[in-house]
């Protein structure tokens, strides 16, 4: 694997976002012989509050050519790639992508809503977004972001001095269900504007703001003692969505997929045109 040892580890933001992530991409097609048609970032830098020594958590969606598609034989559809300048990306081939979208796949609809987008096939980007809003279902969301606040909250936060970043993925994922709960639509990316949207008091915010700038301005592996104020805001909240849903389980649901079907089939031809 080309592990990026010709990068200088000292680059800038503009030019990881400009040059060093897109010559990455670059590399993926060459050695895997595919095509990217949507590539994004992920995670703290997509949500706001990276650190200065933040990975980069970058998404892509690919497609083979024709013939990968042929046969019957079971083969990889991730590509997964760590290049020793913090670039760390993760690609899922089209007809795993489609099959994620039709199962309502939460992690899938956040890259489709990345505000930081390094690569885009327009006419992909446009028959996704024509039909994604018909596989989105709020329960599965709702569920997915449940699992995620009470794992940080069983696994880091009982134990006392935690990161500024597990309390910030367990507060997102608990305003994440407050959100889901009002509108029953995927929540904001962007973190500063799902506190706005979901958080009414404004003494709550300023302490969340306040956390955020902390974050922004120090080391991954920084140790807080969050404000008693927050804390009790947050478990409150988690105790709420955790008495209101149980034991629940999603059910799987069947949704037609003609569409995807479609868009899989015109997306092989146009990508190797």
């Amino acid at each position: 694997m080309d592990m990026g040892g010709d990068y200088n580890l000292q680059h800038s933001d503009e030019k990881m976002e400009t040059t060093v992530i897109p010559n990455h991409l670059r590399d993926v097609e060459r050695e895997f012989d595919v095509k990217i048609l949507l590539a994004v970032e992920s995670g703290s830098r997509a949500w706001g509050f990276e650190s200065k020594n933040s990975d980069w958590d970058v998404r892509f969606i690919y497609v083979h050519k024709p013939e990968w598609y042929g046969v019957t034989k079971k083969q990889r559809d991730v590509i997964e790639q760590i290049y020793d300048d913090n670039v760390d990306l993760v690609g899922w081939e089209l007809r795993k992508t489609l099959r994620l979208l039709q199962e309502s796949n939460p992690s899938l609809f956040e890259w489709l809503s990345s505000p930081k987008v390094y690569r885009l096939d327009h006419e992909f980007g446009r028959r996704i977004h024509e039909v994604e809003k018909n596989f989105y279902d709020h329960e599965r969301s709702m569920f997915h972001y449940k699992r995620i606040y009470y794992k940080h909250n069983e696994r880091y936060l009982q134990k006392g001095g935690y990161t500024v970043k597990r309390f910030l993925y367990y507060l997102r994922s608990i305003l994440a269900c407050k959100w889901i709960d009002s509108n029953g639509t995927l929540p904001p990316v962007p973190f500063p504007t799902l506190v706005e949207a979901t958080v009414e008091e404004k003494e709550i915010r300023q302490l969340i703001n306040e956390l955020i700038r902390i974050k922004k301005g120090e080391k991954e592996c920084g140790k807080i003692t969050a404000d008693e104020r927050l804390v009790e805001y947050a478990r409150s909240w988690a105790d709420y969505y955790n008495e209101r849903s149980g034991t629940y389980r999603p059910e799987q649901k069947t949704v037609m997929a003609t569409a995807l079907d479609l868009i899989l089939h015109d997306m092989i031809a146009a990508a190797w045109q």
